[in-house]
């Protein structure tokens, strides 16, 4: 599971005050909740064993709660649940596809246990705390635990961070689908995705009203460019093109469309680039580039550097992501690099690693 909260800074969204993460294992995201430094955060673990040791690593942090429990739509409900030989593939439900996925994983035995919800969780045992980001790493059994979230839901959760696939990897599990329509009802829209080779991932969900206000915010707060975009429409290349490439998508990132998805994306190769021709040599004094924020892929562009050349052979560096830091997009900061009046016809974005380049 990729980490939610460099996510959520990533898209430049407001720090989480308070987490609950069902199916926190033995705890290996508390060093970074912690660090967070959030008011509250509550960790959720059924197996007996994996929880102790949960118990165990947070110890006796203020504010941060171990909780034995299996959550789901019901309280009260007495099920088989299967540990796994590899205790993070545990679950209520049998193993489904995951046995064809995974052909090492099988379970070595049951325990009854007895369902709860994880609102009669958090407002019997933490009323007096707030939560807004709920994590779920719940093999198959998410919607089940939305289910029975919908006072959280609708009072308190600002973002739901999710293990999701596109078909049910456990017997009687959910799917990605059913996990973003049932969110969706409560007004909290899909923002990042990211999916393996075998169609499952992590999603990132976030409040509506959240997300505008946020969206509101940044672009306000942009600088106006000092002058009219010579790129805008001008030919476009890249250095190659991966299985998702369309027709013509390089010069989609030089079309005027800022919206945040994905424009162009080369395939994996050793320093990928992208460039624009500016069909005539121009005095150039500003740079500005979108990133990615729909995706974790916005990571790629850590190693960004730009280039100009006035013939399209001969290349000069003008700037290097050193810091590596990684730009926002539209709606979190881009990259804006002001250059000292350089000449140059050709603009060319390049990544200083083996990556595919992928941006807005």
């Amino acid at each position: 599971m990729a980490h939610p909260l460099r996510i959520i800074q990533n898209l430049k969204l407001p720090k989480p005050i308070g987490i609950i993460h069902v199916g926190a294992h033995i705890g290996q995201e508390f060093p970074a909740y912690k660090a967070a430094q959030v008011k509250a955060c509550v960790y959720i673990e059924p197996i007996p064993e994996i929880f102790d040791r949960l118990k165990a690593k947070i110890g006796k942090t203020p504010m941060h709660f171990p909780v034995q429990a299996l959550c789901s739509d019901v309280s009260n409900e007495e099920v088989p649940f299967n540990v796994s030989s590899s205790s993070q593939s545990s679950s209520m439900f049998l193993m489904g596809k995951v046995a064809e996925l995974y052909p090492h994983h099988r379970y070595v035995r049951q325990i009854k246990m007895t369902t709860t919800t994880l609102d009669e969780i958090i407002y019997s045992k933490f009323a007096a705390h707030k939560f807004d980001l709920l994590v779920m790493d719940a093999q198959g059994a998410e919607l089940k635990i939305l289910m029975g979230s919908n006072k959280l839901l609708k009072d308190q959760i600002k973002y739901v961070y999710a293990e999701v696939s596109e078909f049910p990897l456990y017997q009687g599990g959910c799917t990605f689908e059913e996990v973003t329509s049932y969110l969706g009802l409560h007004k909290l829209k899909l923002k990042n995705l990211g999916f393996n080779s075998k169609n499952w991932g992590d999603g990132l969900y976030v409040k509506d009203d959240l997300f505008e206000q946020q969206q509101l915010n940044i672009v306000e707060s942009l600088p106006e460019p000092p002058g009219e975009s010579i790129a805008l429409n001008k030919p476009a290349q890249q250095s190659s093109y991966s299985k998702w490439s369309q027709p013509n998508e390089s010069s989609r990132a030089v079309n005027g469309v800022k919206n945040g998805s994905y424009s162009f994306c080369t395939g994996l190769e050793v320093n990928p680039w992208w460039q624009v021709d500016l069909e005539d040599t121009y005095i150039i004094t500003q740079i500005r580039v979108y990133n990615r924020c729909d995706n974790s892929s916005a990571e790629r562009a850590r190693t960004l550097k730009l280039l100009f050349s006035t013939d399209g052979n001969n290349w000069v560096q003008v700037y290097s992501n050193d810091d590596q830091l990684v730009p926002g997009g539209v709606y979190g900061e881009p990259l804006i690099v002001s250059i000292e009046s350089k000449i140059a016809r050709y603009v060319r974005i390049q990544l200083n690693e083996k990556n595919l380049s992928t941006l807005r």
